[in-house]
């Protein structure tokens, strides 16, 4: 789904799937007639609780909850934390560049990410029963990924597509498409 997104999200994608562009305000049923394996939300600009968003990406987002699996990137991180009840809020300082580090939770490892954000997840304010935190932002200790306990749903703030190592978050994409075939 197209929030906006940048071409190298794209191109990563590409490498392991074949890849059809919806609109940010398409409905559930219009993505879903494309028969997707599975679906990316994108990045984007503003604000992920701005009225026209809630009314469409976030619809569709919720919509789409258990008939295919969702990776958020960025915005659409955000999208799905709203979708699941959860809140966003301003930062007071946006998230901007290549030089955020950022945990896996899962792995212990740090990762170098890029970021260009001013939003957040409120991190208490997703079910914690539905959904694991997985990545803390270790500047400012923001929530920066989420997997859903049960569903293949799974979305990080940052940029995956844009590593400032040399395969820091390759694995994002990689594990989203070993999700598809186990899905």
């Amino acid at each position: 789904v197209d929030c906006g997104v940048k071409r190298n999200i794209i191109r990563e994608a590409q490498r392991y799937a074949d890849v059809i562009r919806v609109p940010y305000d398409a409905t559930s049923d219009e993505i879903l007639a494309h028969k997707p394996d599975g679906v990316i939300l994108s990045n984007g600009p503003g604000d992920p609780a701005h009225p026209e968003i809630l009314a469409t990406a976030v619809k569709a987002a919720k919509d789409l909850v258990g008939r295919t699996p969702l990776l958020g990137i960025c915005l659409g991180h955000q999208l799905l934390a709203l979708a699941f009840g959860g809140k966003t809020y301003k930062l007071k300082f946006g998230h901007r560049g290549g030089n955020q580090p950022v945990k896996d939770l899962r792995s212990g490892r740090v990762h170098i990410t890029s970021q260009n954000h001013g939003f957040a997840v409120d991190a208490d304010s997703l079910p914690s029963s539905e959904f694991e935190v997985t990545h803390l932002n270790l500047n400012d200790g923001t929530l920066e990924g989420m997997a859903h306990r049960e569903l293949p749903i799974f979305s990080v703030q940052y940029h995956p597509e844009a590593r400032p190592g040399p395969w820091d978050n390759e694995y994002i994409f990689r594990d989203f498409v070993a999700e598809l075939k186990g899905a």
